[in-house]
């Protein structure tokens, strides 16, 4: 397994991802730093605006839909390209049965994405909290609360995450097409955006779902890997 992710990493033109990743976190910041200041300034009139809690959940909300791009980016690379283009035959000609590959394929995809969506997360929130504090902290109740709530935003996250890029890349791969991919991704991203502004618990619930409606997905995308035959 090992052998079949270093392989991944070396074939796999990841920089495209490391930039898109670098951008999202840049957009992260810049749009979280304006409901920020916007929370220390006329936000006092909305009780949401002036919440610590949700200023964050507003900025892990551009860190996922921008990150969820990101992956899908990732997987057009490590799935779509390999089993619909010129590589084909090469990809289904390798001495080893095809479960691995796509288990290393995954591996390889989820710790990228997970580590990469981590650090992006770990970055952005930081910088929010410590912008936050020299100018005079939002936070109301205390630190422990805001740590479990941040917690719970990271974990649904992650596993929206799976799901929003699971569900596009097997349409995607369904219909043989890039666009079509991102089109589904994209009408997902915009209405999980929208929907994630409710409160911590119902956003959690949301991308749990997602989660689950995304294994099904999942699977089908593995049967149809499986099927295969060169032409």
């Amino acid at each position: 397994m090992k052998t079949l992710l270093k392989l991944e990493l070396k074939k796999t033109r990841l920089w495209p991802c490391i930039f898109g990743g670098l951008a999202v976190v840049a957009a992260a910041l810049a749009i979280g730093g304006m409901f920020l200041a916007i929370g220390h300034t006329s936000g006092r009139s909305d009780p949401r605006l002036s919440s610590l809690a949700f200023v964050l959940q507003m900025a892990m909300v551009i860190l996922l839909v921008g990150f969820s791009l990101v992956a899908a980016a990732l997987c057009n690379l490590v799935f779509i390209e390999p089993y619909t283009g010129r590589n084909l035959a090469l990809t289904l000609s390798l001495p080893i049965s095809r479960s691995r590959i796509l288990l290393a394929k995954l591996i390889f995809v989820g710790l990228f994405t997970a580590l990469s969506y981590l650090a992006g997360t770990a970055i952005t929130l930081t910088v929010m909290l410590l912008i936050d504090r020299l100018v005079g902290s939002l936070g109301t109740g205390s630190p422990g609360s805001l740590l479990e709530q941040v917690l719970l935003m990271l974990v649904t996250s992650l596993a929206g995450l799976v799901g929003l890029v699971g569900i596009a890349l097997s349409i995607g791969f369904w219909k043989r097409s890039l666009p079509i991919m991102f089109a589904v991704l994209l009408l997902l991203d915009a209405v999980v955006g929208n929907l994630l502004s409710l409160s911590p618990l119902l956003s959690a619930l949301l991308l749990l779902i997602i989660f689950l409606a995304s294994l099904p997905a999942w699977w089908l995308l593995h049967r149809t890997l499986m099927k295969i035959e060169l032409p």
